[in-house]
Parts: C-alpha cells; sequence; structure tokens
C-alpha cells in the first residue's frame, strides 16, 4: 500500500510539471498582444508596457517560463487580470458550485445504476428492465446541451416548474439552492447513469457465468442474496474506474452546463479567462484540474487495494 502511494505521489509531480509546461506555452501561441487586448486600442504604449511589465511578458518566453514555475513552486499562482485577486481565491470562490454539481450526480447516478443493473440482473424478462436497457443507449447518445434546452423549454418556460438559470450555495440556503439544482443535476444524472448501467452490465455479465455463483445457489441462497453478496462486490471494480475517471472529467469539462445553467464553477470560470487572455487564471484552473484528476484516481487506488488483495502484492 506505502508502495502504491508513492509512486501515485510521483505520478502527481510528473502529470502537474508536464500539464503546466503545456499549458504555459500552449496559452502563449494564442495571436495578439494580451495587454493589448485588455486595454484596447486605443491604450497608450506606456500603459500597455507597464501592463506587460506587471504580467511577466517582457522577458523571453524561457524567462517568463522559469520565472512563472519558480512563482507555483512557492505557492504563489499569480494575481488573476480580471479579477485583480490570487489565482487560488478566485478558483477557491468558484469551486464549490462545480463540486456540488460533480459529488451529487455523480453519488445519484452511481445508487441509480447499481439499483437498475441489479434489478435487470434478477428480473431480465421484466418488461420494465428492457425499457430501462434501451434508455441506457439512448442516454449515452443525447448531447448534454439538447437534453439541457430540452429541459428548460418544458420545465422553466412552459412548466415553470424551476429557474432556468441561477445558483445558491446548497448548504446556506437550502430552499432557494434545491430548485435552482435541479435542471442540471438532471442532464448530469441522465447521462452518467448511462453510462455506469453499460459498464456495470457488462461486468455482471462477465460474473454470472462463473462456477463460484452455482455453488452459491447450491447452499441455498436466493438469488437477490447471490447478487447482493457475491456478484456486485466484484462486478464493482470496473465501476469504480469509470467513477473516479468521470468524476474528475466532471469537474473540469462541464462548461456546457454551467453556461446553459448559469452556475458560477470552474468551467465558467474558465471559459471567461481564454476570453480575456486571463494568463495565471488559466494556468491556475487548469493546474488545480490536474491535480484533482490524479487525486482522484489515487483514492480509485486505494479503493481497488482494499477491494482486491491481489493489488497490494502487485
Amino acid at each position: 500500500m506505502t508502495g502504491l502511494l508513492l509512486r501515485r505521489l510521483r505520478d502527481l509531480v510528473i502529470i502537474l510539471v508536464i500539464v503546466g509546461t503545456m499549458m504555459f506555452f500552449v496559452i502563449r501561441l494564442i495571436p495578439g498582444d494580451p495587454a493589448q487586448a485588455i486595454l484596447g486600442p486605443t491604450a497608450r504604449p506606456s500603459d500597455v508596457d507597464a501592463l506587460r511589465e506587471s504580467m511577466g511578458l517582457n522577458g523571453t518566453l524561457w524567462e517568463q517560463y522559469f520565472s512563472w514555475a519558480g512563482n507555483v513552486l512557492h505557492g504563489d499562482f499569480g494575481t488573476s487580470i480580471t479579477y485583480h485577486a490570487p489565482v487560488l481565491g478566485v478558483v477557491a470562490d468558484h469551486i464549490l458550485p462545480t463540486l456540488t454539481l460533480a459529488v451529487l450526480s455523480t453519488v445519484i447516478s452511481f445508487f441509480l445504476s447499481v439499483a437498475i443493473t441489479s434489478w435487470q440482473a434478477v428480473s431480465p424478462r421484466n418488461p420494465v428492465a428492457r425499457a430501462l436497457d434501451r434508455l441506457s443507449a439512448l442516454g449515452m447518445a443525447m448531447p448534454d446541451f439538447w437534453i439541457s434546452l430540452m429541459l428548460v423549454l418544458v420545465f422553466s418556460v412552459t412548466l415553470r416548474w424551476f429557474p432556468s438559470s441561477g445558483y445558491e450555495n446548497l448548504f446556506t440556503d437550502p430552499a432557494t439552492a434545491v430548485p435552482a439544482l435541479v435542471l442540471p443535476l438532471t442532464v448530469l444524472v441522465i447521462g452518467q447513469t448511462a453510462l455506469f448501467v453499460l459498464t456495470l452490465r457488462e461486468s455482471l455479465l462477465g460474473e454470472l457465468p462463473l462456477a463460484y455463483l452455482r455453488t452459491a445457489r447450491v447452499k441455498g441462497l436466493s438469488e437477490r442474496q447471490v447478487m447482493t453478496k457475491h456478484v456486485l462486490p466484484n462486478a464493482l471494480m470496473p465501476l469504480i474506474t469509470q467513477l473516479g475517471s468521470n468524476f474528475a472529467m466532471l469537474v473540469g469539462g462541464i462548461v456546457i452546463i454551467e453556461s446553459i445553467f448559469v452556475v458560477p464553477g470552474l468551467g465558467h470560470l474558465l471559459m471567461g479567462a481564454v476570453s480575456t487572455r486571463d494568463f495565471p487564471l488559466i494556468q491556475g484552473v487548469t493546474l488545480f484540474v490536474a491535480v484533482l484528476f490524479v487525486l482522484v484516481n489515487l483514492l480509485v487506488d486505494l479503493s481497488y487495494a482494499l477491494l482486491d488483495p491481489k493489488v497490494r502484492v502487485s
């Protein structure tokens, strides 16, 4: 277990160096002068030069890179040009909405997929179970932006049941936050549940024919007991992997959802930073998402080690 943890921490450092370096040089390929773009075409040359100096853009590209990397090593990710505040503070202010959507949608989707797949396995000929199987494939095929627009059209514009946009802190004002979260959570849950159901179903199909399950049935266990005590614990391993990678992708990739429902999360923040060429903020958000991705995968690996002794040995 200790060796696994050390290897993953080593991987974290390597990934951060690679992601940080690539992002630093990629965003500087954007054509145009960031200082000029911020101040506008009528700005005085002296003001543009002063802003370039404050942004650290007057040196060579390598000088800029090593200056930025040295500051990051000391915990200084720079100051956001748009918000005029430290990057870490800006990221911290926008992380809660994204984590709220990601955590709630992942948890709901996980339990829904386990319930649906278990029911399908126990009652394969049930017409409702078969219909849910077809709906899972349909949920994978429908794009998130289309589902979002349809939900807004039906439940916000026509029925007026839920607000079409906005966000409130779930922990400070739950009465206002819950209705605002219903539609974006529904969009995320549809896609994730469909993915998890298909993943878990394939894993279950590989477990059901194995000999140890016949032994369990011969001992007198009911089909429900066989499913809950033997099949599901073994079949959940691939789903745990899917769960971890999908959660990390959600944190950095729900830009469309946050834009449609006006949720002030990391995706919305990153889009704004790209449009305003806020280099320090782009780099800070990217590094944060990279750290989160590695940490989530570390948790997945540790859960594997706890559930499967063979992983601990390797």
